[in-house]
């Protein structure tokens, strides 16, 4: 079975870039002796943590590629090159968990491209008068719930539009025993209306600590509507 980058050449990544195993493992939050074992993971969560960590591109990490130049990597500014965005065609449009895994990955991929853009992670929401921040939480939720459904992963797509043009339609308690909404104090649920995709749901979160706003899920509102006017008309 081929190897992802991240599990066959990790171990050789850390030394390239000058980072010891002892770093690396007190910047990922596990202990030294883990490490080896870390570089099998095949969760995405886990190798979008690393690639911030050896500040690499994530899609590197989880493809089978050539190994790249690395000064290049490491070295020069970030610059976007219009045929590597994805667009509306490299989406699957299909329900098979295959296919979900796939808009899944091409979501944490679109996140560590639009970061890079914006180093700053975040936008200036017109209606709030507030920054919306990204955050970890905001890809790990958006990439969960979207990649369920062809639309809402294309609504990622106009990320920019909804952070800057969403409006408020309600604020609700966050729930108590969601591990990821314990961080904040309320939710604030957000709609646009996205070209090509309708309603869009933005909820974002008020965090505790310093009222701090951050985009927590987005999906398409009318995408499970139209899966069941679908069924329906079978």
């Amino acid at each position: 079975m081929n190897q992802i980058y991240f599990e066959a050449k990790g171990e050789a990544l850390l030394e390239r870039i000058g980072m010891t195993k002892a770093e690396f493992a007190r910047r990922m939050g596990i202990q030294k002796q883990n490490v080896k074992a870390l570089f099998k993971s095949k969760n995405l969560e886990t190798i979008y943590k690393a690639a911030g960590v050896m500040d690499v591109p994530f899609e590197m990490l989880i493809g089978y590629i050539e190994e790249p130049d690395l000064r290049e990597i490491l070295l020069s500014p970030y610059e976007e090159d219009e045929d590597d965005m994805i667009t509306e065609d490299d989406i699957p449009r299909g329900d098979s968990p295959e296919e979900r895994r796939q808009r899944q990955n091409l979501i944490y991929a679109f996140y560590q491209d639009w970061k890079r853009r914006n180093p700053d992670q975040k936008k200036y929401n017109i209606e709030l008068k507030d920054d919306i921040n990204i955050r970890a939480v905001s890809l790990d939720e958006t990439a969960a719930q979207a990649s369920l459904a062809y639309l809402s992963t294309l609504a990622v797509l106009q990320l920019d539009a909804i952070l800057t043009n969403a409006w408020l339609v309600k604020k609700v308690p966050s729930k108590p025993n969601s591990k990821n909404q314990r961080v904040f104090e309320s939710m604030m649920i957000m709609e646009y209306v996205c070209t090509g995709v309708g309603r869009v749901k933005m909820t974002v979160g008020v965090k505790r600590s310093d009222k701090s706003k951050v985009q927590y899920c987005i999906t398409a509102i009318d995408a499970g509507k139209i899966k069941q006017e679908a069924k329906t008309s079978r």
